[in-house]
């Protein structure tokens, strides 16, 4: 018994270290810049394989292992300095959401980079010389790495607290942090401070790449797993603090390890609940930092000051003419298009519940694709073994599912957090439905539910055949087309109106009487309700259904759709599914090319255009007016424009 404690405290912190080096580099970016950035498990893997190219497979001494660890930190140092002079600084004082959005389209540049430079293979390193056998300490055997690895933790966090909170560069890099207004006043060189700060993060993600190289195998997804639980750690140690990170590291180390002995059947599922515990229960963390708070996002959201040029009786021809060449496709189309335009319909659906809420009500979810799962997985139980069950009654029993699992979520959560903390928890609730379904052999496991049939439609008076391809495909765009009405009707009307008016400025309409926390709940169980249709369509249409349905980075998926068209606009998300699709198809066959054209135009939508290809258009329609010598056909008053935020009038004065 005490060997098996012994045991498990050393595989907590191990694990909790391996975090760290991780988190540490997160953190210390978030301190500065309150900047969470989803891009460092990128740059870790970047960090990885460049040491792999210096140390090979098989590392000859601890000299060459250290050397390439040290050349990946000092690789990705650089590129941290280019990102912050191209991506970084273009983002502060920027709605933390579109943050989030922008740095996640960064970690796809990453991807494909990668891709394009080591390939899609696997690899494995061998840990050094003098790592790689056992030690025997108290009778039992220790890995010599995994010792390593736990020094190499508990000696950078005792550097980085003595460098920020004992050091004169630290103290200048807090007062950077605290105002950077007041310290350019001071004669303090931020830009230089900042670079420097932001290189000293990449830099330990690059270094943690290469000492947690012999700890897996090296692929194109190795960031993700360590990106989420250094996401975690920071979030139960409490954003932007070193301790805090340290600290929440151990607690995921000592959670993961008795996870292992107490339910081996469903490994890492206690680190999500664990998490959303925390999230409920303190959601600032154990050590928050100086002046974390949430930010508005109203300035983010376009004016409104537009009037279409082009009058809406055209628009409306023009897409009764889109829906009536949508419907002729399976008349003269095989089935691999036919197949991609369905699953576009289908993301339609998807982007438009996710807007609901991010375009909306100013909420984000990283783990929407939850509900598109329960939806999915609904349908494909239902319609494998139940035979002749109204597939309309499908429909409507995973809106009704995926309604309630958003009511509970958001009766929970909603009330105590918003921002980041919510896109954390989301992700995180989703994440344990994965595990979930990947252990449980009813739905499959990791293989998922194959073989689901395409039902029958019976109304009653008569029944439609969707059990072929063309017949389903004609089913999706008529669904699509009243799901896009209905939401266009609700979100048109005072309820609609309501949500845009707490995403301008909640604690305004939180004055004028309006019941803030009923309107978000509400506008939540919209979203997961509509996303769970569109789950349960896409199940017979795809016929296989897997975990990958429900992973972190489907859910990045409405997300781009959403942006892409433009949130500024209801048929932004529309919009966006068609263009996001015709990209991804025109680069399907390019490995590594298909990431960094998507990241890349993602990150130039972001920091560009952010109203996206429905803003771009307005702009472009604004222009063409003005030059064709017209009167604009409407001024904002003088009393409407919006207020410059205090960040962005510092910005000015300091220029």
């Amino acid at each position: 018994m005490l060997n098996d404690l012994m045991f498990a405290v050393f595989n907590a912190a191990a694990f909790g270290m391996a975090i760290f080096l991780v988190a540490a580099g997160l953190t210390l970016i978030f301190g500065l810049l309150r900047l969470l950035n989803m891009a460092q498990g990128g740059f870790f893997m970047i960090g990885a394989y460049t040491a792999y190219s210096v140390m090979g497979r098989d590392v000859q001494s601890i000299g060459m292992f250290l050397l390439g660890v040290l050349a990946g930190g000092v690789v990705v140092a650089l590129l941290g300095l280019v990102t912050d002079r191209l991506v970084l600084r273009r983002l502060r004082n920027v709605d933390p959401h579109y943050v989030l959005i922008a740095t996640f389209a960064l970690m796809m540049v990453c991807t494909g980079v990668t891709k394009l430079i080591w390939g899609v293979d696997f690899f494995s390193v061998n840990p050094p010389p003098g790592l790689d056998q056992p030690i025997n300490a108290l009778g039992l055997y220790f890995s010599a790495y995994q010792l390593f690895v736990i020094g190499a933790g508990l000696v950078a966090y005792v550097v980085l607290e003595v460098v920020i909170h004992r050091m004169w560069f630290g103290k200048l890099m807090q007062a950077l942090a605290a105002d950077p207004w007041m310290s350019s006043v001071m004669g303090l060189n931020v830009s230089f401070g900042v670079a420097l700060s932001v290189m000293a993060s990449f830099m330990l993600a690059g270094l943690a790449g290469g000492l947690l190289l012999p700890n897996q195998s090296l692929s194109t997804g190795l960031g993700d797993s360590y990106l989420m639980y250094a996401f975690f750690a920071v979030i139960i140690g409490g954003l932007g603090n070193i301790r805090g990170a340290f600290i929440g590291s151990l607690v995921l180390g000592l959670v993961q390890s008795l996870n292992t002995v107490l339910l081996p059947s469903v490994p890492g599922l206690a680190i999500y609940v664990v998490l959303a515990a925390f999230l409920l229960w303190k959601p600032t963390g154990l050590f928050p930092a100086v002046g974390m708070q949430e930010e508005s996002a109203h300035e983010a959201h376009a004016s409104g000051s537009h009037r279409p040029r082009i009058a809406r009786r055209t628009w409306q021809v023009l897409g009764l003419a889109l829906v009536g060449l949508l419907a002729t496709l399976p008349l003269w189309v095989n089935a691999g298009p036919l197949y991609i335009v369905g699953t576009v319909l289908i993301q339609v659906m998807f982007a438009l519940s996710w807007n609901i809420l991010f375009g909306y009500t100013g909420l984000v979810s990283f783990g929407h694709a939850g509900f598109f799962a329960i939806g999915a997985y609904l349908a494909a139980l239902v319609l494998k073994n139940v035979v002749g069950f109204p597939f309309v009654g499908v429909l409507l029993g995973a809106a009704v599912l995926g309604a309630m699992v958003a009511w509970a979520i958001g009766l929970l959560a909603l009330r105590r957090m918003s921002g980041v903390f919510l896109a954390v928890l989301t992700v995180a609730l989703a994440e344990a439905v994965r595990l979930v379904i990947g252990f449980s052999s009813w739905l499959g496991r990791e293989d998922g539910i194959t073989d689901i049939p395409r039902p029958k439609l019976d109304l009653g008076l008569f029944t439609i055949d969707t059990s072929s391809a063309n017949g389903y495909y004609w089913f999706l765009l008529a669904g699509t087309v009243a799901m896009t009405a209905v939401l266009w009707w609700v979100l048109h009307s005072g309820f609609g109106r309501t949500l845009q008016t707490i995403r301008q400025d909640a604690e305004r309409a939180a004055f004028m009487g309006t019941n803030v926390a009923a309107y978000r709940l509400g506008a939540f169980v919209l979203s997961g309700a509509v996303a769970a249709v569109a789950g349960a369509m896409y199940a017979p249409w795809a016929r296989i259904v897997t975990v990958e349905e429900v992973h972190w980075l489907a859910s990045a998926q409405p997300m781009l759709n959403t942006l892409l068209g433009g949130v500024g606009s209801f048929w932004g998300p529309v919009v966006g599914a068609g263009l996001f699709a015709s990209i991804a198809y025109a680069t399907r066959t390019l490995v590594g090319l298909s990431e960094l054209i998507v990241g890349t135009g993602l990150l130039a939508i972001i920091l560009l255009a952010p109203n996206g290809a429905v803003g771009l258009w307005r702009q472009l329609e604004e222009r063409l007016w003005r030059r064709w010598g017209a009167a604009p056909a409407h001024r904002p008053a003088a009393d409407a424009t919006p207020a410059m935020p205090m960040a962005a009038l510092k910005q000015e004065v300091s220029r």
